[in-house]
């Protein structure tokens, strides 16, 4: 097992993860608001919701990240981020359905804010000091590259086979995504794998 391989396999999910995620964000607004007819209000809730969950989640990622290993916690937020969306594509017009579109977005939180600092901590420690800019600049130049064509993509192609087919698909893209994840090297990363001279 080699770190650099770990970093590899865990750079291309985390692209991967910023295209399905730019799909969901094009599409989860009008899903709500017309598919669901949820107000304004409600819709709300349900992203604080999600604020919540992200803070959880976010308070027990260091916890998590020692005692499991950082492969393995952001696996599992990538699994329970499928989840999520699948929850959110199960929801439907009535009060049971956005309660359960809220119980997708708290998740969709929780999973975020655990996986986050497990994900760039790892990558961090990892990465010499002479290349976390370099490192940092092509990464976030990449996701965001993922997010210019996923967002398109997902608003086109939601107005024309529905908001709820989108959700699926995306979620399918977040369980292949974590599924590879799993089944590579990145499983066993832990944050105190480290280069020997990170200078």
């Amino acid at each position: 097992m080699t770190i650099a391989a770990e970093s590899g396999e865990a750079l291309r999910a985390t692209h991967a993860w910023f295209l399905c995620s730019a799909v969901t964000g094009a599409v989860l607004i009008p899903f709500a608001l017309q598919t669901l007819g949820m107000s304004p209000f409600g819709l709300g809730l349900a992203l604080a919701a999600a604020g919540v969950g992200g803070l959880l989640g976010s308070l027990a990622a260091v916890r998590l990240g020692m005692r499991f290993g950082a492969g393995r916690v952001v696996i599992a937020c990538r699994a329970a981020t499928a989840l999520a969306w699948v929850l959110a594509a199960l929801s439907t017009d009535s009060l049971a359905g956005w309660l359960l579109f809220g119980v997708g977005q708290f998740l969709l939180g929780l999973s975020m804010g655990a996986e986050n600092a497990n994900e760039m901590g790892y990558r961090q420690t990892v990465t010499p000091d002479r290349l976390q800019g370099g490192m940092n600049a092509t990464m976030r130049s990449i996701n965001r590259s993922m997010i210019v064509i996923g967002a398109p993509l997902g608003g086109f192609l939601g107005d024309r086979i529905g908001y709820n087919n989108m959700l699926w698909i995306a979620a399918l893209g977040f369980l292949t995504v974590a599924t590879t994840l799993g089944l590579s090297r990145f499983r066993g990363a832990r944050l105190d794998d480290a280069y020997v001279n990170p200078v």
